[in-house]
């Protein structure tokens, strides 16, 4: 996709949109908007999951460690715990696959209470992400009303991905625990929308009423990292053009499985 052709999806699209491709086998790159920060909506699970991944790597959490999820807990929209009544015990592992799979909002709040939100912090910023942050839980109103909010930027969104892809991200085995979770993403109407729900695409999704956002590894002929981002935006709109550009690029890279 050249420059000219991307300007030309975009700009009929409202609000702000960010854009991030990278080719992995020849780094051809194609961007928009990249370096902007963008509210995070469910893209920070990413960085979150890597996160844990990376703890457990080091002895500090194990993926079997059991976390109790009581009903005042549970929080609305997305995921699969609020639907199950009384007291829960899951596991960190399936909290991290709730949260990427189904994007379980209780579950990233479960996460982020267990990791706690200043060591997330740091952790954020030994993994190199500057404006990628994480301030609060989700759903935290109180922590919204003070002007607390989570963050992504398009490019480093990506540098994670391609930190998966290339199998540096802590060691193979982690990045490879990683990919293979959210290779199993039950969200699939964004990226993978026009190319084919049951093509080999990680990807994690985030939308709130004005958002809309995905970031994959998609893994064409010649696999590709791509991110997408819009705030204050048309989302309809805006995921026709991620669904297009997605098939686009997918294409241009030959199909893959």
């Amino acid at each position: 996709m050249q420059p000219e052709r991307l300007r030309e999806l975009i700009s009929p699209l409202k609000g702000k949109i960010g854009f991030y491709y990278e080719n992995m086998i020849d780094g051809d790159k194609l961007s928009y908007n990249a370096d902007h920060v963008f509210t995070a909506a469910s893209v920070i699970k990413v960085p979150l999951f890597m996160y844990v991944a990376k703890l457990v790597s080091e002895g500090k959490l194990s993926w079997d460690q059991k976390v109790i999820v009581r009903d005042g807990d549970k929080k609305p929209s997305c995921g699969a715990l609020l639907s199950l009544s009384g007291d829960i015990e899951v596991d960190i592992e399936s909290l991290c696959r709730l949260m990427i799979t189904l994007s379980d909002n209780t579950a990233t709040n479960m996460l982020i209470r267990t990791v706690g939100i200043d060591e997330l912090k740091r952790g954020f910023a030994q993994m190199g992400l500057v404006k990628t942050q994480i301030q609060r839980e989700l759903f935290d109103d109180e922590a919204a009303a003070k002007g607390l909010e989570n963050y992504i930027s398009p490019e480093e969104i990506a540098m994670l991905l391609k930190q998966i892809y290339q199998r540096r991200f802590v060691s193979r085995q982690v990045s490879e625990k990683i990919e293979s979770v959210m290779l199993l993403q039950q969200i699939r109407h964004k990226i993978p929308g026009y190319i084919g729900r049951k093509k080999k695409i990680a990807n994690k999704t985030g939308e709130d009423s004005d958002t809309t956002h995905d970031a994959a590894i998609v893994f064409a002929q010649r696999p590709f990292v791509l991110v997408i981002t819009s705030n204050d935006t048309d989302v309809p709109q805006t995921e026709r053009f991620i669904r297009e550009a997605a098939l686009e690029l997918y294409r241009e890279n030959g199909e893959g499985e």
